[in-house]
């Protein structure tokens, strides 16, 4: 037998059950796309999804666990839904700390603080993870939160709240922040900094939990609140704002303090670029040549340098140097042709900025090459890592514009240094003096 008004010792047990069986569902949804998603620091390993897994059946897989992830999602919600009726309807007992609306609020906020900064970054590590691990991270955030809420509720809200009143506040409450959260995320994109993410969470629960208490409770106060309750509630408050402001203004760093004070410039004036202590001074670009004939294969010996790669995407810059006896132009695009063990891949070659590869392609421009002189173009493309055959030798042709004889080109040691498949696209740069 239980006491009237309180509730039973486990009111809900099949309901966390269910939402336990649905975030075991979506984790296992992520855990799996995680294998076909590249590590960010090592994007050799593994297939990706971000445009460089370009096989059919792990594209399917990918969307396939999209789907598992939206079905955990919605075992979650029902067992919300199974837990929420099954809570009791009554009242709950009186709190054992009452806080006034203001005081509650505060506390809210700062337990939206403290998870954010205790549970945050599990969701920070699942942007590493795959795409997957994103939602099913937010959704484990929102629960855990949620239950914070509702224990804050309990210890300090007023006594005649329900107890489904309550519960659900905490859900709601926990919600509105995760949402509020993906919403700066959005909004501001850039570089991370913790700062908006914990005044965003501390601040959206505080909002509603404070508008909860003052709306439905209409002025109603809570037995045992008297002053002390009330300066227990405005140091709590006060230590929220305190804590939000703390983390909103940007406080100077030690490289900040001991900046020189910047000169004045004269309007119009451009500012003049430091020199790094050490670096060498940046090389002027070549001076133009002029050259009235083209280039012929016969004049020119190939190389490749500049071999780099960074978050997926790879690079490599083709040298063109000239032997003749008279300077010669090159123009237009070049050629490019890759073959694997023989067989030539079926790539996709765009003209188009590298440094830009969203942008429309550069025009073309003529390159003058003195005698003993280079130009040079760089082929730029997102890699496939171990999607791509690494051990089968590779061999890279160049013909120049209106010229069909191909030049083979030497990679280096490696067998295989273009790790792409068939299909793949590739960006060619235009023709530029210097190699």
């Amino acid at each position: 037998m239980t006491t009237a008004g309180v509730p039973p010792a486990r009111p809900a047990g099949a309901g966390r059950a269910v939402t336990a069986a649905g975030v075991l569902v979506m984790v296992v949804a992520a855990v799996v796309a995680d294998r076909y998603t590249p590590l960010w620091f090592d994007p050799d390993e593994g297939c990706t999804l971000l445009g460089r897994c370009a096989t059919r059946e792990s594209a399917e897989l990918l969307r396939a666990m999209w789907w598992v992830v939206g079905c955990g999602f919605t075992v979650v919600l029902a067992g919300r839904a199974l837990t929420w009726r099954r809570l009791p309807r009554g009242p709950r007992p009186a709190a054992r700390f009452p806080l006034p609306p203001w005081g509650q609020a505060g506390a809210a906020g700062l337990v939206g603080l403290a998870f954010s900064v205790v549970v945050g970054p599990v969701v920070l590590m699942a942007i590493f993870s795959s795409a997957q691990a994103i939602p099913t991270a937010l959704c484990i955030f929102w629960l855990l939160q949620a239950r914070g809420v509702t224990a804050l509720d309990r210890a300090t809200g007023p006594a005649r709240r329900s107890v489904r009143a309550e519960w659900l506040i905490g859900l709601v409450a926990s919600a509105v922040a995760v949402a509020v959260v993906v919403a700066v995320s959005l909004i501001d994109p850039g570089p991370f900094t913790p700062s908006p993410y914990l005044i965003a969470d501390g601040g959206a629960l505080a909002a509603v939990v404070l508008l909860a208490r003052v709306l439905p409770a209409g002025g109603e106060q809570s037995r045992g609140t008297g002053t002390v309750r009330h300066m227990s509630g405005a140091g709590i408050a006060a230590l929220t704002v305190a804590s939000l402001v703390a983390l909103a203004v940007p406080w100077p760093g030690p490289a900040d303090e001991a900046a020189p004070a910047v000169p004045q410039l004269h309007a119009g004036a451009p500012p003049p670029e430091p020199a790094l202590p050490g670096t060498p001074a940046a090389v002027p670009p070549p001076a133009p040549v002029d050259a009235a004939t083209p280039c012929l294969p016969g004049d020119l010996t190939w190389s490749t340098t500049g071999w780099d790669a960074a978050m997926g995407t790879r690079t490599v810059t083709v040298v063109a140097t000239q032997h003749g006896r008279h300077p010669c132009y090159l123009d237009g695009f070049a050629d490019v042709t890759l073959a694997q063990g023989g067989h030539p891949l079926r790539l996709v070659v765009v003209p188009g900025s590298v440094t830009e590869p969203g942008q429309p392609p550069p025009s073309a421009q003529r390159v003058g090459v003195a005698t003993g002189g280079s130009a040079s173009f760089v082929l730029f493309w997102r890699g496939y890592g171990a999607a791509a055959e690494q051990n089968t030798p590779q061999a890279l042709s160049v013909s120049l514009s209106g010229v069909g004889d191909a030049t083979d080109v030497p990679l280096g040691e490696r067998p295989a240094p273009f790790d792409v498949v068939e299909g793949a696209t590739v960006h060619i740069g235009v023709w530029q003096p210097g190699p």
